[in-house]
């Protein structure tokens, strides 16, 4: 399954999903994100047609991290109806990724 790649218009993009989003912010040279990878493709994977996963380079993107806030990375940021509704960071297992995303949905 893939999970697409933003590099520009993305209050665009995200805003006007009806399905809840979550992206992940990450860098390339991030190991924790490589970490992360096979965990948010089985995620994204098992939830298709619910959430829409996307995923924003923050060294390509270095504006956009800066005015969302990203710090750490890999960052997964939650929205629902354009609006973030929370954000988690750094290396979980599936388990705890799957039901923080939940959690902030259900607020």
């Amino acid at each position: 399954m893939g999970i697409a790649l933003i590099t520009k218009d993305y209050e665009n993009i995200v805003g006007k999903q009806r399905m809840p989003v979550i992206v992940e912010f990450y860098a390339s040279w991030c190991p924790k994100c490589g970490m992360m990878y096979p965990v948010v493709e089985r995620i994204a994977s098992r939830y298709q047609g619910k959430w829409i996963f996307y995923k924003i380079d923050i060294d390509i993107s270095k504006e956009l991290a800066e005015y969302i806030g990203i710090e750490i990375v890999p960052t997964f940021v939650v929205y629902r109806d354009g609006k973030i509704c929370g954000y988690t960071t750094g290396v979980l297992p599936e388990e705890t990724l799957e039901e923080r995303i939940r959690e902030m949905l259900r607020k």
